[in-house]
């Protein structure tokens, strides 16, 4: 059974590292935890993953404005089968799969995926299928009706590395939209700007 982890896991080192290796062998759901859930998180990383507000807003903050969205690929899709049940989605359900890299100072600081099934994108909302390179957040906390439930934290790990990940669904009219977040090492250099 393939995860999102796979993919991630496939991209990050595609990208970061010169080779590729095994991030995990099994990832399984129970591996997510509610960031309301007191669990240990070092210090660095709590504020990153527990803050329910813009994350584009604060790596706008942290980069002193030297921040972008690369868009890396984006396409309708079946969703993984953990993002079905995160989303309550039936399976075989497609989605338009957006996958972005979120820069600061030209490094990779976070990778984000958004799963967006299809009733979402309906009237006012069809505008996510043509954001390019502008950054998800900036338009989801633009709009007060939308409505962002509870994050959830998990930890990634390989021999070489340790990679934080939290997610989230946001509600646009009833409608769940869920976005990734991966925080790469490079992040870990930068102040979070509280």
């Amino acid at each position: 059974m393939l995860h999102w982890v796979d993919l991630l896991v496939e991209l990050i080192f595609t990208r970061i590292m010169s080779a590729r290796t095994a991030l995990l062998n099994s990832f399984q759901r129970q591996h997510w935890r509610s960031a309301k859930r007191r669990q240990p998180l070092p210090a660095h990383w709590r504020p990153w993953l527990t803050d329910r507000g813009s994350l584009t807003r604060r790596l706008v903050q942290a980069s002193q404005h030297s921040f972008s969205v690369e868009r890396l690929r984006q396409g309708w899709q079946t969703m993984r089968p953990s993002e079905q049940i995160c989303l309550q989605q039936p399976a075989h359900h497609w989605a338009l799969i957006r996958e972005v890299m979120l820069r600061g100072h030209q490094q990779d600081w976070v990778f984000a995926r958004s799963i967006i099934p299809r009733n979402t994108l309906r009237g006012r909302h069809r505008a996510l299928r043509s954001l390019g390179n502008q950054s998800l957040g900036s338009w989801l906390f633009s709009d007060p009706s939308i409505q962002r439930g509870d994050l959830e934290i998990c930890r990634l790990e390989d021999q070489h590395s340790v990679y934080w990940a939290r997610r989230s669904i946001f509600r646009l009219e009833g409608q769940p939209l869920l976005v990734i977040e991966v925080f790469l090492p490079s992040l870990r250099r930068v102040e979070y700007p509280g």
